[in-house]
């Protein structure tokens, strides 16, 4: 359709070529100049082209590529200390370059100064003064924590002691344990429970044996990548349904089913969190654990531990939704005693207590007949 345009393409992916043959794995890079003249070409080029074409479907694709090449453009124009330009090549074999933001404070500093004023509202800006580093450059902003309007009485909040999830104590053994967890607490009270793991693979792993020890007596339903609209209803309206036995769902840490969902009342009465939620060890997360480490900051927190203490407060925050709910929110690791994670915690779980396989029941029968006793 265009030799033209057709020339820049060709000129972006010799370019590209050249980068892909000097990177090993991933490349921090000083500057891109020679792909972002190459793109400037083409995007010039594809400009004219549109002008003249008169096939819909063609300029369609066309179109699609011009704005993602100048939205590459664009951020270009934006870099400076606050950014980080690397390569990479993916697992999938295919090889990209990011312009990567890792302060954002500055650029949503300039929307901020567009408004008379910003309100951000979230249960999970923990610890608070990490998002406001990320999210306004303004030394004068503050901040108002304000306590759960709920019924403590009517949560429980017990930490596992005897369990992990910690890659050197992954095993047969370990998975065993996360399962009779699961039991245990479904034992304490029939209802219908949701149980967040940090992969898929451990997911599948405990899955598999509380299906064995379960057997027909609980419904057991997973989530799945990928899943579509309907399988993502589907899987919530099971815990709405009136159920003859326990119900528990398999979930990720981090994924649909761990935010923005509302499971109110009887819909929900559970959460086991496995794990601390730590994101996998990658390119990115390393190159931001970096990028805070060379300013003397905690680069490891800001990778790692605050991005993943903020999928297990989400996935948590599932059971308490209204003045009605009641629940029990199980954090089945050690590490959740460390001071790091519990200076992390939200003030309403002060009253947290620790438990272990071997007297799990007591504590839970302990909850559940409070909350009977409340009731009546």
């Amino acid at each position: 359709y265009s030799r033209r345009v057709e020339r820049q393409l060709e000129k972006c992916n010799k370019i590209m070529l050249e980068m892909k043959r000097e990177c090993q794995n991933y490349e921090v890079l000083e500057n891109v100049g020679p792909l972002v003249i190459a793109l400037m070409n083409l995007c010039a080029e594809i400009e004219k082209f549109l002008e003249e074409s008169d096939q819909p479907a063609v300029k369609e694709v066309v179109t699609n590529l011009y704005f993602e090449a100048r939205a590459f453009l664009d951020t270009h124009e934006r870099l400076d200390e606050n950014y980080v330009i690397y390569s990479e090549m993916e697992e999938d074999g295919r090889f990209k370059v990011k312009l990567f933001c890792i302060d954002t404070s500055k650029n949503i500093q300039e929307c901020l100064d567009k408004g008379n004023s910003t309100i951000y509202f979230s249960a999970t800006l923990l610890p608070v003064k990490y998002y406001m580093e990320l999210l306004s450059e303004a030394e004068d902003d503050y901040t108002i924590y304000a306590e759960s309007s709920f019924d403590p009485r009517k949560k429980k909040v017990l930490i596992g002691t005897d369990i992990s999830s910690k890659y050197t104590r992954r095993s047969f053994h370990e998975y065993q344990k996360m399962a009779w967890y699961i039991k245990k607490a479904m034992e304490g009270q029939k209802g219908n429970y949701l149980v967040f793991f940090p992969s898929y693979k451990l997911m599948t792993e405990v899955e598999e044996i509380f299906r064995e020890e379960m057997g027909e007596d609980v419904l057991c339903i997973c989530q799945s990548s990928n899943m579509k609209e309907e399988e993502r209803e589907e899987f919530l309206q099971e815990f709405e349904r009136e159920q003859e036995n326990s119900l528990v769902g398999f979930c990720v840490m981090g994924g649909i089913f761990s935010e923005g969902i509302d499971l109110k009342r009887d819909s929900l009465i559970g959460a086991l969190i496995i794990g601390t939620g730590l994101p996998q060890i990658c390119n990115e997360r390393e190159i931001l654990k970096s990028y805070y480490d060379k300013r003397n900051m905690d680069g490891f927190s800001y990778a790692y531990l605050y991005p993943g203490m903020n999928k297990v407060l989400q996935s948590a925050g599932r059971v308490i939704r209204t003045d009605d709910d009641q629940g029990v929110i199980l954090l089945l690791d050690e590490r959740f005693l460390q001071r790091q994670y519990q200076y992390l915690f939200p003030r309403e779980w002060d009253n947290y207590e620790t438990c272990r396989l071997d007297n799990l029941g007591d504590k839970l029968e302990e909850f559940w007949q409070g909350i009977s006793d409340i009731s009546n």
